[in-house]
């Protein structure tokens, strides 16, 4: 595995015991099916391919009550609710749409040159495809811990509406920044000279869940190893390795005629790598 797919460590500061209540903690056996997100009761059409590595294996739990990650979680969460209405703001808005399409044109200032989506129809399937096989992988992690959402222990601003599915789905590991990891470690296949800067916007995709208020700091952390181990596994299927090849010459074409995105949102962007929520 190349260094560049491993998920970053001791992002979180031991910070102030906040004067919130502890998660639940669930036994692995204990969890009821009403937890179960209404999208995750069947899932079909869920593409083929070898046995993904058990996230009950490699993933640590979820920090327990009264531990200093626990009151960092807290801590991180309580801080980011002052990002109100800011860029960084309405960045975590947009990193809400965890579309294939989105997650395309979302790595446009890490790649160096705008990816219009309606132009890299193999790239967005391929997103597509892996989101559906990563989706009941992960769900299964998030009812292994159940562990509950940021905004059930506090009703502070939150970047988007709250849906009741998403007050059922549970929070650790965050999906949305497994599935962002992936998304870089593909584009960083592709593109090997912008890795750092594609890696970066990773990071901040994930980071945007927690600006958004719907997820912990150590469910995005989580996300990033569970992105990591599962692209490793799933490079191993000869399938997916042709499929990349043909996602990787659909970009190289495409590359050299296309404009650089907007500066602006590359600031943006910049200056949210530059301030995490931590």
């Amino acid at each position: 595995m190349r260094l560049d797919r491993c998920a970053p460590t001791g992002m979180l500061a031991v910070c102030a015991m906040m004067a919130m209540p502890a998660a639940a903690h669930a036994h692995p056996h204990h969890h009821g099916a009403a937890r179960t997100a209404v999208r995750h009761a069947a899932a079909p059409d869920v593409p083929a391919g070898p046995p993904l590595p058990d996230g009950q294996v490699f993933l640590p739990p979820p920090p327990g009550p009264d531990t200093a990650q626990r009151a960092a979680d807290a801590s991180i969460y309580a801080a980011t609710r002052a990002l109100e209405g800011t860029p960084r703001w309405k960045l975590a808005q947009a990193d809400n749409r965890d579309t294939p399409a989105h997650m395309v044109s979302a790595f446009s200032c890490a790649a160096g040159f705008t990816l219009p989506p309606e132009r890299l129809p193999e790239l967005v399937g391929l997103f597509a495809r892996i989101e559906r096989r990563l989706d009941p992988a992960v769900h299964a992690q998030k009812t292994l811990w159940n562990r509950p959402r940021p905004f059930t222990e506090a009703e502070l601003p939150l970047c988007i509406p709250l849906r009741d599915s998403l007050r059922r789905d549970p929070s650790y590991p965050s999906l949305h920044a497994t599935l962002g990891w992936v998304a870089g470690l593909i584009l960083s296949d592709i593109l090997p000279e912008r890795t750092a800067w594609i890696m970066q916007r990773a990071r901040v995709f994930g980071e945007s869940r927690v600006v958004c208020g719907v997820q912990w700091q150590s469910d995005v952390t989580a996300g990033w190893l569970n992105g990591g181990v599962l692209y490793s596994a799933m490079e191993q299927d000869e399938g997916f390795r042709q499929e990349m090849d043909t996602a990787r010459a659909e970009v190289t074409a495409l590359r050299t005629t296309m404009a650089a995105p907007p500066a602006a949102e590359c600031a943006v962007e910049a200056d949210a790598a530059a301030h995490p929520p931590q």
